[in-house]
């Protein structure tokens, strides 16, 4: 897991640096539109910078390649790993708790899949019965979270299930990426309005 965070890190570096600020910046307004706007203050802001990150190196403009796959086609990555990087899982997550065998037990809600990881290979910190939005990636059997972990209500489970339904039975890719940002626009706007139900704020209507 190391390897693939420090490729993914000096994609995120290449592409942050001085002659891609331009674009970086176009970048994060598209995002922001995309999910709402984000301040310094709010207590996941880092684990949500690393979705705008993850966004902008997979993405991004996906139709006409990725940054991340421009990186990888000059890189001497194996292809092993090149394989897990180009297939990063972005969904909505639940977290079921540790199972009768110590593993850490997640339910896929977008795709309907379940996965679990080793109790000494798992150092996020989530609560039993948490719901989330991230990202995952697989490297010989072994499913590994990345650190953009953006919690929401669990009171708004039940609807989110319903939706993440809808949206599967597309298979579309495309449709799946707007769902993920429809929700994390309206977390947004729920914790700039924390005193309304969260309920009424978590409406879909694309």
């Amino acid at each position: 897991m190391d390897k693939l965070f420090s490729i993914l890190n000096t994609a995120i570096d290449k592409f942050s640096s001085h002659e891609h600020l331009d674009n970086i910046l176009v970048a994060k307004d598209e995002y922001f539109e995309l999910t709402g706007n984000l301040s310094d203050v709010d207590e996941d802001y880092e684990s949500r910078m690393n979705g705008f990150n993850y966004w902008y190196l997979t993405q991004r403009d996906a139709s006409a390649g990725t940054l991340l796959e421009s990186f990888l086609d000059v890189s001497d990555t194996t292809s092993d790993i090149k394989d897990a990087l180009l297939n990063i899982n972005h969904s909505l997550f639940e977290y079921k708790g540790l199972s009768f065998t110590k593993k850490h037990t997640f339910k896929d809600i977008l795709h309907d899949k379940k996965f679990h990881i080793p109790q000494d290979k798992f150092h996020l910190q989530l609560v039993k019965d948490d719901i989330f939005i991230a990202r995952t990636i697989e490297l010989e059997g072994e499913v590994h979270l990345l650190n953009d972990i953006s919690v929401l209500p669990q009171d708004v489970r039940s609807i989110l299930v319903k939706e993440s339904k809808k949206v599967r039975k597309l298979k579309d890719k495309a449709r799946d990426l707007q769902f993920l940002m429809a929700v994390e626009k309206l977390k947004t706007k729920w914790r700039r309005y924390g005193h309304i139900d969260p309920k009424k704020i978590f409406k879909f209507d694309f």
